[in-house]
Formats: structure tokens, sequence, C-alpha cells
């Protein structure tokens, strides 16, 4: 008997072309690059690979017999139904849902039947202000093997710091990130117009990085989005290790909002001992808390001007803010 069964959903389509394959799965489930393979990673590396089975709905129509299971978790949306269920024997049922949707993504599910096995749903966070159509718990946040380069990057920095080469705080801003949604109206792009317009002076490390089609969406755009033009870096993304050692060199992190109100940026900016300047998380819970006393939060509509400066004040007046916070990650 399987200890954790994870049924990713099907939303991607899973079952086109290469994706369909046995071989295409076996890849996925040895070295994975899906986020919502998170949870899948998170259970193999405590649990021991051995203990978890990772499939899909249509994987389940074609299995010979009955797949027994201690937890079955299923990844909303799903297609998966009754004809799915009898091939299944499992003791208990957790819904997961690791899009970037505020409430749960049920869409075309089968509300139904889930919710006659399990009233529990797990996502990355909680937001204390909405009303959720079941239990809300907690996804444990784990990037799959090949996304996850955080470890090397936070050892490498601590080499060179042990061998007299740690980086210099030589800016004052560190930020690189790729529009989303509505360029216009969209967070990131707001701060840093807000930050370009009103402080200049302010050494920045980074930019926006989306390549040529990302800027020319920019240009049809008037009015404020032109002081931006010296923050386009002229390529489609960075590598991690060079964000990463950007943010080392900046006394500040800015992680704004992006599709969903938290981000990798938080973690990653803490451990580069920057502090970060970040959207309101007041109202949202997450399973590792972050250390907002050492963190500058901006309410909606607020000046990340003045977050800043808040931020530079804290980072020169209190520098061991930036060990306490990683000592709390840790």
């Amino acid at each position: 008997m399987t200890q954790y069964t994870v049924v990713i959903s099907d939303a991607a389509d899973h079952d086109a072309g290469f994706r369909g394959t046995r071989s295409f799965w076996w890849l996925a489930g040895h070295f994975g690059a899906y986020a919502e393979l998170g949870l899948y990673w998170f259970l193999r590396e405590y649990h021991g690979a051995s203990r978890v089975t990772l499939t899909r709905p249509s994987e389940l129509l074609r299995l010979g017999t009955r797949h027994k299971t201690d937890w079955l978790f299923v990844g909303l949306p799903t297609t998966l139904s009754e004809q799915h269920l009898q091939r299944l024997d499992f003791r208990r049922m957790v819904m997961y849902d690791s899009t970037d949707l505020h409430g749960v993504k049920l869409e075309y599910s089968n509300q139904s039947l889930l919710f006659s096995h399990t009233n529990t749903c797990l996502k990355n966070w909680r937001d204390e202000r909405l009303d959720y159509p079941c239990e809300i718990g907690l996804l444990p946040i784990k990037r799959p093997p090949l996304n996850n380069k955080m470890h090397a990057a936070v050892r490498m920095a601590s080499a060179r710091q042990r061998f007299g080469f740690a980086a210099n705080k030589s800016f004052d801003v560190g930020f690189v990130a790729r529009p989303t949604g509505e360029i216009s109206q969209n967070q990131r792009i707001r701060w840093l117009i807000d930050l370009k317009s009103q402080r200049p002076d302010l050494k920045l490390w980074g930019g926006l990085v989306g390549g040529r089609p990302w800027r020319g969406v920019a240009k049809n755009y008037s009015g404020d989005l032109r002081v931006l033009e010296s923050c386009w870096l002229d390529r489609r993304k960075i590598g991690f290790f060079q964000y990463y050692s950007g943010l080392c060199q900046s006394k500040v992190a800015l992680a704004p909002a992006g599709y969903a109100p938290w981000t990798y940026r938080h973690f990653e900016a803490i451990y580069a001992r920057s502090i970060v300047v970040s959207n309101d998380l007041s109202h949202l819970e997450f399973l590792i808390p972050f250390p907002r006393e050492g963190m500058v939060e901006v309410s909606d509509g607020g000046s990340v001007v003045d977050g800043i400066e808040a931020a530079l004040t804290m980072y020169e007046t209190s520098p061991g803010v930036v060990e306490s916070n990683v000592q709390h990650l840790n």
C-alpha cells in the first residue's frame, strides 16, 4: 500500500502529445518542473520516494488492479469521477489547489463528489477576508528539483562570505520582474514608476524583463510609463544565479504582488540579506510565516517610496535584522 498518492490536476491537458507518454511522466516524477508538483516533492523529501505515488486522472482508468493508499491528494480543477474512484482504495482524501486563484479553483470539477469525501483543500495561502466553500489548509512551498536552485545559491554565497568575498551592498534597491496582466494597472510597474519618478537618485539593480514583445506593449502607453525606458533589460528572462547575486548586492528588495499575493522572491530576498518591501500580508496566512517585524509592508494605495525609505533606515540602523529574518525562516 502506498502511503501518499498525488493525483495531479488535468487542467493543463496533461495527456496531449509528449505529455501523455509514460516517458514524460517518468521524467516529471524524477526531476519535475511543474510548480504544481510542489506537494509531491515535499512528500518525497520528507517521507521517501517509495511512499509517494504521482498519477493523473486518465492514468487511474488504465489501472489493472485497485490502487491502495492511505492519503489521496487531488489537484484542482479535476475531471475525477466516480469511475476513477472505483479504481482506488483510500482512507482519506484532501483536495489541493496550487493555482494563483484567490478562491478555490473548482471550475469543471464534480463538486458534489469531491465534497462527499472531503471538506478540506490545501492552498499556498489563506485569506481571512474570503469565504471559502470548504476548510482551507496550507500547502508546503517546495520547488521541483529542476526549478530549485535556491539551496545552491545560498551555499555559494555562504562559501564566498567564508573566504572573504561577500557581496557588497552597493545598490539601494534590487528588483527584477516581468510585467503580468494589464500592464498599466500592474503593481510591479506602478512601484517602479513611483521609484524612478520620485527617487531617481536611488541606485537600482535589475529592471524589467520579457524581451521586445513586452517592451513594445509598454510603448503603446503614454504618460508616466515612459519613465521606465531605462528600466527595460533587453532579454526575456534573467538567470537565477545572476538574479540572486543582484539581490545579495541590494540593501532593499521589492516583492510586490503578481498574480498571487506572495512570490518566492520574499524568501529569496530574505536569504540574500535584503530588507523586503512587500505588499500588505496582514490578512494572509502561510504555512511558513514571514518575519513581518523585519519587513516593510505597503498597504493598498500606499507609497512604495515611503516603504523603501523605511526599509533603508531599518537596514542602516538595525543591521542585525537581516540575520534575524534568516533565522526566523530556518
